[in-house]
């Protein structure tokens, strides 16, 4: 009775013994897995973390960024505005899309009537074109003229960019330069008076000495090469010395200009011929392609036109007005000749028409 009893509790006692030495291994065996899980979760938590971290510092380094963009549009919206230069940008259609202050003020409009408008309705065909040129940087001089008919001179500046919009355009600056483009005429006016006063003789009007030096020495060049006819005549005033020692000084002065006009008047408004004070009373004719003959006629036509003046010169011993003695030159240069040799034969010519009794021609032909 008493071996039923003590089996069951063997029985009982190995079942206990297997659960109790089961137990530490399964439940080791669960806190390594939990172990495990943690540290997973751990290298997770880290690494988002780290991405975490990154990411602020891109916001970070953005926003930075687009607050300078921002300041630097700010900066550059001042700029524009305030340049007391005309600026505007113009998209590639044509459309202006930004104007600054002086810009409207240039163009006499509010802001709507500019922005969205049309170049075409607002600038020249000549400012359009510059605009719209799809070219790299570009300065041009250009004249605007406004209603009243005023002009005014601009350097118009054009650079390519891009619009706010993303759409290809170009600025457009406008330098006004109106006060200098005067200066400039002004300038060049004043250069013209001073270049005509170191060519004409200031009691005559007529060309002076250095003009007609200049024009020898390039007129013989030029006869040389084209071996064509070179004709000087040399004129003279008859007893001028008495002229002026009966008349005056004054009076003679007037007696030089009055016969220095006669003397342009000869040459034709289509010869390239020209006439100068040669010194004191004597004046000098320089003939291109012309004929001994043809000056020696030129001449004669000279004399006479003195003679028509009717200049009262009661101290001559040939007449009873002023008359004028000539000697006439004339050659085909060569390379062996001396250009002065050919106002020298004309001045032989002059002393004998001079010697012959004066207010006549003497036609010489000079041979080298």
């Amino acid at each position: 009775m008493l071996e039923q009893p003590s089996r069951r509790s063997n029985e009982f006692l190995s079942l206990q013994e297997q659960t109790v030495s089961s137990f530490p291994q399964e439940a080791s065996s669960s806190l390594q897995e939990k172990k495990t899980q943690g540290r997973k979760v751990c290298e997770k938590c880290l690494e988002l973390e780290e991405m975490t971290s990154a990411l602020e510092e891109y916001i970070g380094r953005t926003n930075e960024q687009l607050l300078k963009s921002e300041m630097s549009d700010m900066e550059l919206e001042q700029i524009f505005s305030a340049c007391a230069d005309p600026m505007m940008v113009i998209r590639d259609d044509g459309i202006i899309v930004r104007a600054n202050r002086s810009m409207l003020e240039h163009l006499d409009c509010c802001c709507e009537n500019v922005i969205g408008h049309s170049c075409t309705e607002l600038l020249s065909e000549q400012e359009c074109k510059l605009a719209n040129s799809h070219k790299k940087k570009s300065q041009t001089d250009i004249e605007i003229t406004n209603e009243g008919g005023e002009v005014s001179n601009f350097i118009m500046t054009t650079t390519p960019l891009v619009t706010l919009d993303g759409t290809p355009g170009t600025l457009a600056q406008y330098k006004d330069i109106t006060d200098r483009k005067k200066a400039e005429q002004a300038l060049e006016k004043a250069h013209a008076a001073l270049e005509r006063i170191a060519r004409i003789d200031g009691l005559t009007q007529i060309a002076n000495r250095r003009t007609f030096d200049e024009s020898f020495t390039e007129q013989w060049q030029k006869s040389l090469v084209e071996q064509s006819p070179l004709s000087i005549i040399l004129c003279d005033i008859d007893f001028f010395k008495r002229y002026n020692d009966t008349y005056g000084h004054q009076q003679g002065d007037t007696c030089l200009s009055s016969v220095a006009q006669a003397l342009e008047q000869t040459l034709s408004e289509q010869s390239s011929g020209l006439v100068a004070r040669y010194g004191g009373e004597e004046f000098i004719f320089l003939l291109p392609a012309t004929s001994v003959e043809e000056a020696t006629a030129h001449a004669e036509t000279a004399r006479n036109n003195i003679e028509q003046l009717a200049l009262e010169h009661q101290a001559s011993e040939v007449a009873d007005n002023v008359t004028l003695s000539l000697g006439v030159s004339c050659t085909i240069p060569q390379s062996d000749m001396q250009p002065q040799h050919l106002i020298r034969t004309a001045d032989e010519a002059l002393y004998q028409s001079k010697e012959t009794g004066r207010n006549r021609v003497t036609s010489v032909e000079f041979s080298g």
